[in-house]
């Protein structure tokens, strides 16, 4: 009867849980008890057992062989440490056998008293493997689930666990050392929680189109300062493990991402085909490897790799630890990101280069250009608008002796032709016409270098392109109206002089508050915050708070207080944007009368709405500050309306019961 336990305690014959024939012959008085629990112990070994037998090597080598995927590495690794654990078991068997032949009167009760400990670390292995199953969890999801197990009360189940856990963990830290250090995802059976993702090439550009307001500045900054590095990989948030934060998962991404980033020679970057003014992370011959390492790393590599060697024992793995070393490498990685971006590609004389073109720091060449391109934008697109819009830019860089820089050909100009519907009715025609005119559509595209396309990505590009939109509307009305300066010097009409004199008055200010009071002061702080760190991150987001900063002070976003308890398409439109830029097509119109009507009656009948009209508006601009002083846009609001309200005129002229001036001291 002993010899029938040990046989299948080694798995030597056929056992199945409740259904164990009990021994007749040869039983003392208790034995048959014994015998059920002995046989509990075995099937639990043999369940264990084979699970081993199909996740082993030979297995998932059967299983490649034949085109089905079971488990992959970490499957494998399960396994082997299961089978580790199992070796103090059958050292165990071996010892009672030893004993037993050298004793015939040992009895059942000797043998159970050796393997009973065993029970609850086979209870707890079937535990894992039942979920599993279960759960169908693969690669980092089972390193989540032996992680939840390593707490325990029973040291032999706690040190087994260990065991099994550190057998998992040295195939995570070795796919992660290889990401971390030289951006490679040694991954066949897509188990780590970074993942390649394939991408349509027509999508990596950085060319910037038209695009709504944003409804939420906080959400702006933080899509602004997250700008994803096109390199093929991506988070795969259902590997990442339950232990890892998802911003140490997100900073893992950011360092392999980076160390890509670098593993391909500039030089080397081929044009989109598509756009010509756009690049493309298309690598055409990579560094040599040492090369690579070395100028990342210098001496460092060894540490860093040792360091994360070292987390593979079980007494080091700590996630502080691991979020240590991961801090060290991406501190390594940034500084080196910030010479080849800051000292190598000049990123300091490329902002001053987006301030001089996309936020019109270089007025003289932009009240050039729209003194040749006027009637073109006025116009609706078509094929040949960006040609002759570019024809036009080449002419007014000449002309304000630009035209030798080399600054100037990283900028051009694209107009989006809008094909007619010529099956719509006039009205439609009408609106369609309008909706796709230069004003509205014009795209300013930007050569940048590289890599510096981690700061300037497509979403930034659409950003700087909605503000410059709108200051070369509020810079060509202002140039309209001060053009018929010499019209209106002398004219005995008083009408139509106060009211010329009142919409400059406005756009001079309107001017002046977004290039003084906003651009200047936020670019401003923005040097000084890039002056004040070597950190290509921290730069990042202190450009991403500037250009959300300078969005939300020109009323081009709506925050997410002012939209809270509203629908989704009212909060696209801020009410601030909207009164101006009725204001624009106001003076637009009214330096547009001439053309409209010659007859001195007609044109009174005309001035007399543009008055009304212009009234209306102020006062709407100025009741919107008291709806929103309270708000967060309301400061920014406030600030331009002191500058238009100094000598209470407009609120006199809106007719409002006390000054804006006295409303901003409460």
């Amino acid at each position: 009867m002993i010899h029938d336990a040990l046989l299948i305690l080694w798995d030597c014959c056929q056992t199945s849980e409740g259904v164990q024939q009990e021994p007749l012959t040869y039983a003392n008085e208790g034995d048959a008890v014994i015998y059920k629990q002995i046989s509990k112990i075995a099937y639990s070994h043999h369940k264990i057992q084979n699970f081993v037998i199909g996740t082993g090597y030979l297995s998932r080598k059967t299983h490649e062989a034949s085109g089905h995927r079971m488990f992959g590495l970490y499957g494998q690794a399960l396994s082997e440490g299961i089978s580790e654990v199992l070796q103090s078991y059958k050292e165990t068997l071996k010892d009672v056998e030893n004993l037993v032949i050298g004793n015939k009167n040992y009895t059942l009760a000797f043998v159970y008293s050796y393997v009973e400990k065993y029970q609850g670390l086979f209870n707890t292995i079937n535990r894992i493997i039942t979920m599993l199953k279960e759960r169908r969890l693969v690669g980092c999801q089972i390193l989540s689930l032996l992680h939840q197990y390593i707490l325990s009360g029973n040291e032999m189940v706690h040190e087994a666990i260990v065991k099994i856990f550190s057998n998992i963990n040295a195939v995570f830290m070795n796919q992660l050392c290889t990401w971390l250090l030289y951006g490679e995802l040694r991954d066949p059976y897509e188990e780590f929680f970074i993942n390649s993702v394939k991408k349509n090439d027509s999508t990596d550009t950085f060319l910037s189109y038209q695009s709504t307001t944003i409804t939420c500045e906080k959400s702006l900054v933080s899509t602004l300062q997250q700008t994803p590095l096109d390199c093929g990989y991506n988070l795969n948030s259902t590997m990442i493990p339950y232990f890892i934060p998802l911003s140490l998962a997100q900073e893992i991404l950011f360092v392999g991402k980076t160390v890509i980033l670098f593993g391909f020679d500039p030089k080397k970057v081929k044009k989109n085909n598509i756009f010509s003014m756009s690049k493309a992370l298309i690598p055409l011959q990579k560094i040599n490897i040492e090369s690579r390492r070395f100028t990342i790393w210098e001496e460092k590599e060894a540490e860093f790799h040792e360091k994360l060697q070292k987390l593979k024992n079980p007494d080091e793995f700590e996630v502080c630890h691991l979020k240590s070393v991961v801090r060290d490498i991406k501190e390594c990685v940034t500084k080196h990101l910030w010479i080849v971006a800051v000292e190598e590609a000049q990123l300091l004389h490329e902002l001053y280069l987006m301030k001089d073109f996309y936020l019109l720091g270089r007025g003289e060449l932009f009240l050039e250009l729209l003194r040749l391109t006027s009637r073109l934008l006025d116009k609706p697109t078509t094929r040949t608008s960006t040609r002759d819009m570019n024809q036009a830019f080449q002419l007014a860089a000449r002309s304000v002796f630009l035209s030798n820089s080399a600054d100037i050909e990283k900028f051009s100009f694209e107009l989006p032709y809008v094909k007619p519907n010529a099956s719509d009715n006039l009205s439609l025609q009408e609106d369609s016409s309008s909706a796709a005119d230069g004003w509205s559509t014009i795209i300013l595209k930007y050569d940048f270098k590289w890599p510096l396309h981690l700061l300037f990505a497509p979403e930034v590009l659409a950003r700087y392109n909605d503000m410059f939109r709108l200051l070369l509307r509020i810079k060509k009305t202002q140039h309209d109206l001060h053009a018929l300066w010499k019209t209106y010097k002398n004219s005995s009409r008083f009408n139509s002089c106060q009211l010329h004199n009142k919409l400059m008055f406005l756009m001079d200010n309107l001017q002046h508050y977004l290039q003084a009071d906003v651009l200047e002061t936020n670019f401003s702080r923005l040097m000084d915050a890039v002056s004040k760190t070597n950190d290509f991150e921290k730069l990042k987001k202190a450009h991403a708070n500037f250009l959300a900063d300078i969005l939300s002070q020109s009323f081009l976003t709506v925050t997410a207080e002012d939209t809270e308890g509203s629908d989704t398409l009212d909060s696209i439109n801020n009410p601030v944007l909207n009164n101006i830029v009725e204001l624009l097509r106001l003076g637009h119109s009214f330096c547009n009368l001439s053309e409209v009507t010659t007859d001195a009656d007609d044109e009174d009948y005309y001035i007399r709405g543009y008055s009304e009209r212009f009234n209306k508006l102020v006062k709407q601009l100025m009741q919107l500050l008291v709806s929103l002083r309270e708000k967060p846009c309301g400061v920014y609001l406030a600030r331009l309306l002191m500058r238009l309200d100094y000598n209470r005129w407009l609120s006199a002229e809106a007719q409002l019961t006390q000054s804006v001036t006295n409303m901003l001291r409460y």
